[in-house]
């Protein structure tokens, strides 16, 4: 998933490398959570597969061990992050509100 730019400061220095090894050294091409192939057709949407590098349990952009990294298409990613996304949706626009009316 793209990086939000005023989220960027918050990744590792090293992000790229660390995100480049988990999808294409540690899960060899394929999303860890489906099997779906880099590059190919996915089994279920038919759109070409982009391997993703997703935090899996801790979502801070700073929590970037390896153990909490996994690679996933953007199906699996998508599923994953959903909630997180409309809760955040949801901040910024209630955040963007406020400050109309202030």
């Amino acid at each position: 998933m793209p990086i939000r730019p005023e989220m960027r400061a918050r990744y590792l220095k090293d992000w790229k490398l660390r995100s480049r090894f988990v999808r294409f050294v540690r899960a060899r091409g394929l999303c860890e959570w489906c099997g779906a192939a880099h590059g190919q057709p996915h089994p279920l949407t038919g759109s070409t597969v982009v391997l993703t590098t997703a935090h899996v349990f801790d979502d801070r952009p700073e929590a970037s061990s390896l153990l909490n990294l996994a690679a996933l298409c953007q199906k699996c990613h998508n599923g994953h992050d959903m909630a997180a996304r409309r809760a955040g949706i949801r901040e910024r626009a209630r955040a963007h509100t406020d400050d109309l009316f202030a």
